[in-house]
């Protein structure tokens, strides 16, 4: 059962508001409500039995027949459920010509849906899709639109919208039936990256934000990291797995947004900005392409310009050093029009750029390549460049 409930009051409505001449709306609303999610594949409840690949064929005789086997399955998996709780304000000012919304919220999942490693033997298969626990979202979201200056028919003419989300995000449970340091004892690794042969990057870790990066800290000297030196953060003497940590998120802080349309006469323009604070990307090209190790093969690899950086020798996958800042500011889309008669038909001719410029302090092609948390992009974002021509019939 997924029930919902949601109430609103418009306050500037009621009488007392009425002096507030400025004030065109003021609305309050709260709601609850909860979804279910079935993000897996249908029948996974079932054993089912899928055709083998070449490398599970049998011998009957001269020839190698086509077996069937058995995938992994969890008969108690279930949908994912979560609650969500909002409380928000519209608001508008001077016959909306100012006008926005403010909300609140917190969403609570239960039995997230993971596909994760398993002890080989345990079933058909050693990664396994089914429930593992449980997480928590809350967040902030603020909009603003604006008329800037109406210009009426011919003059100059502008609008704007604005918004602005922040979101936390945090795996509360693994097991649920553990508490306290036991549970926090927990962890599920995830996240493959290329190059390293089962090497895993990210986490599933009570208390942390989902696929956190769990690294090993970098140690340096003089600016630069030093091949295969770590710190030894628990203070034993000998830096091994218990040194990894949970280390930043790949999920933004904040996501801002800004969209601008202007007119003037037979002229319209408009633009639109993207900005991401906060997350976080491990540059995979870099690791996996960023040593002289890669000079060895029978077919090398174009190195990453990185390797000039660092002189690394070989691949240092489970450095921190790669875990790198990912905020962006980028313009999406910028169009251009200009509005005409021919024949007596509205005419209008246009032209659009999209992705036209990023700015970021990260190292890799494109920012937004691993908003998952890991890049292995190593081709740049296309601009795309158009023209057009609308008639009405």
């Amino acid at each position: 059962m997924f029930p919902s409930v949601a109430l609103a009051w418009r306050i500037s409505q009621e009488g007392f508001m009425r002096r507030f001449t400025n004030l065109s709306d003021l609305k309050l609303r709260a709601s609850y409500g909860k979804t279910g999610n079935q993000a897996f594949a249908n029948y996974q409840q079932y054993a089912n039995f899928v055709v083998g690949d070449g490398q599970s064929q049998a011998q009957m005789g001269n020839g190698f027949v086509t077996t069937i086997r058995p995938s992994a399955v969890d008969p108690n998996i279930k949908w994912e459920a979560t609650s969500s709780y909002d409380v928000g304000i519209d608001y508008g000012f001077y016959d909306q010509r100012i006008s926005g919304a403010i909300d609140y919220y917190t969403k609570s999942t239960s039995d997230l849906i993971f596909t994760v490693p398993i002890a080989a033997g345990t079933n058909l298969s050693n990664y396994l899709t089914t429930n593992i626990g449980s997480m928590k979202n809350t967040g902030v979201e603020f909009s603003l639109s604006a008329d800037v200056i109406r210009g009426g028919q011919s003059g100059f003419s502008w609008t704007t919208d604005w918004t602005a989300a922040h979101n936390a995000n945090k795996l509360t449970a693994i097991n649920p039936i553990l508490t306290g340091a036991a549970a926090k004892t927990q962890q599920i690794l995830t996240g493959g990256v290329a190059g390293g042969v089962g090497t895993l990057i990210q986490v599933l870790e009570p208390g942390q934000p989902i696929n956190s990066f769990f690294v090993y800290k970098q140690n340096y000297q003089g600016g630069k990291p030093v091949e295969g030196s770590y710190a030894d953060l628990n203070g034993d003497g000998q830096v091994n797995v218990a040194d990894r940590r949970a280390y930043h998120d790949p999920s933004p802080k904040w996501i801002l947004g800004h969209t601008s349309n202007m007119t003037y006469g037979n002229w319209d323009a408009a633009f639109t900005l993207r900005a991401y604070l906060g997350n976080w990307v491990y540059n995979n090209v870099a690791s996996n392409l960023g040593d002289y190790q890669e000079l060895n093969r029978a077919s090398p690899y174009n190195l990453s310009a990185n390797v000039l950086v660092t002189g690394f020798k070989t691949p240092q996958y489970l450095s921190d050093y790669y875990v790198q800042n990912a905020e962006f500011l980028r313009m999406d889309n910028i169009t251009l029009g200009y509005r005409l008669k021919y024949a007596g038909r509205p005419v209008r001719l246009f032209g659009t750029v999209q992705n036209v410029f990023t700015v970021s302090p990260y190292s890799g092609v494109d920012p937004t390549a691993g908003l998952n948390g890991i890049d292995n992009n190593i081709y740049p974002r296309s601009r795309i460049f158009t023209a057009g021509l609308n008639i009405v019939f």
